[in-house]
This record gives structure tokens, C-alpha cells and sequence, in this order.
């Protein structure tokens, strides 16, 4: 696939092309009434409760638990210099920093850079295609859902909690984590962009397509040739990054 739709550009995503509207529609339904049940009561009780080191330190846990992952599509993407740098990152944290709640690779100069397969098929040109919204998982598109599933066949928590009841329990911890480290890191901009939202479900469908394409610059400028909708200009990594502080 990689041979056949590669470009000489990384893809990016100038339209919201949604053709599974409907479908769509109900999903989000459903993951808001998770989501107002269980994540942001379990997101507003950690932000008001939790002393400010633990929210840096479960936020340095969540980036170190991902490093395996952007090691390898920084590889893939052909930036042996990031790859080397996440795994760096990996091993200093998990072992200096105490299985990476603490981000002293950071301190060394060594700066975090998240990477997944969504990104890396982007990087060979290939389109975001159709917007999907995923049960529990929420905005994603057809692309980065593949990518999504090869992350997780490629995470060495998923073979290792086949095999250990530790790692299992390191793997569930993680993906527990990163739910309310996420929902925390996006409470007050996601209650604006819903307060100044004639159609949330639309405006976050922009928003997404916007964060991925800047993931996929790796924070670069927007190309010129590039049209966003700047009805909704708030950014999933600006908020994590400023939760990490």
C-alpha cells in the first residue's frame, strides 16, 4: 500500500469528508453520555483533588509509555535520529525516571515527540480518507483507524500482558492513565468549544482534522496550500503540553 499511494508530501487533510454522518452522529451521542457518566466527573475530581506533582508525573508516565511506539514509526518514517532519541528517552525514563514518572530525559535536552502509524502513513502520502468516529475512542478517520490498530499490535504491553499478570496489569494502569490524563488535559477547552458551538459534533470533526495535521508537520506551519477552518482553533497538544506543566 505504502509503494502504491506513497507521495513525495506528507498528506494533509484540507476538507471534512463525512460521509458516514449519520452513523457518526449516534456514536458521538453515545461516547458523550460515557463521557459526562464517567470520564469528566473521574477528569474533574483528579484536577480539583490531585496535588500538582502527581498530575506531572502521571503526564510524564503517559508520554514514556507511548516512547516503544514512536521509536518505531519514527523509524518507519525514516528519521533514525527521532527513533534513537525516543528510545533513548525510553530507557532514561524508565529507569532514572522510575518507570517514567519523572521526565529527566527532558532535562538532558532530549524532547519528547509523540509518533504512531496514523502519522507514519500520512508522512508516504496517504489521506486521511473518511471521518469515523470510534465508540469510546472518539474522532479518528479511516487512515489513522488502521493506524490505530497496527500501534496496538506493535506495543509490546499488548504480547507482554498476554503472558504476565504484571504486564497485564502495566498495560490496563496505562491505558487508564492516559483516558484521565487526556480527558483532564482537555476540560476547559472542550467545555468552550462546546459552550461556543452551534454544532459541537461539527466543530470537533474540524478540530481533529486540524490537530492531526499538525501532528503530522510535527508542529511545522501549515503548507500554503493547506485550507483550515478556524471556526474551531483549539489544539489537543497545546492543552496536554500546558496540563504537563
Amino acid at each position: 500500500m505504502l509503494t502504491a499511494c506513497a507521495s513525495t508530501e506528507p498528506a494533509q487533510d484540507t476538507s471534512d469528508y463525512d460521509p458516514l454522518e449519520p452513523v457518526n452522529r449516534v456514536v458521538h451521542g453515545v461516547n458523550g453520555a460515557v463521557d459526562f457518566m464517567v470520564l469528566y466527573p473521574a477528569a474533574m475530581w483528579y484536577r480539583d483533588i490531585a496535588p500538582e506533582p502527581v498530575k506531572t508525573s502521571v503526564a510524564s508516565f503517559v508520554r514514556n509509555i507511548n516512547e516503544p511506539l514512536n521509536s518505531f514509526n519514527a523509524l518507519l518514517q525514516g528519521d533514525p535520529d527521532q527513533a534513537a532519541a525516543s528510545f533513548q528517552r525510553f530507557i532514561m525514563n524508565s529507569t532514572l525516571g522510575f518507570l517514567g514518572f519523572n521526565d529527566v530525559a527532558s532535562d538532558f535536552g532530549i524532547p519528547y515527540r509523540r509518533e504512531d502509524f496514523g502519522q507514519t502513513l500520512a508522512h508516504y502520502g496517504i489521506g486521511g480518507g473518511p471521518y469515523i468516529v470510534l465508540p469510546l475512542l472518539g474522532p479518528s478517520n479511516l487512515r489513522d483507524t488502521a493506524g490505530i490498530g497496527v500501534d496496538y499490535v506493535a506495543n509490546p504491553l499488548t504480547w507482554g500482558a498476554q503472558n504476565s499478570d504484571t504486564a497485564e496489569a502495566l498495560y490496563l494502569g496505562s491505558v487508564g492513565l492516559t483516558a484521565l490524563h487526556y480527558r483532564y488535559a482537555t476540560i476547559n477547552q472542550l467545555n468552550e468549544l462546546q459552550k461556543s458551538s452551534i454544532d459541537y459534533y461539527a466543530a470537533l470533526r474540524s478540530l481533529y482534522r486540524q490537530q492531526r495535521n499538525q501532528m503530522i508537520r510535527n508542529g511545522g506551519p501549515s503548507p500554503e496550500f493547506a485550507v483550515e477552518d478556524e471556526s474551531a482553533s483549539f489544539d489537543f497538544d497545546d492543552a496536554v503540553e500546558a496540563a504537563s506543566q
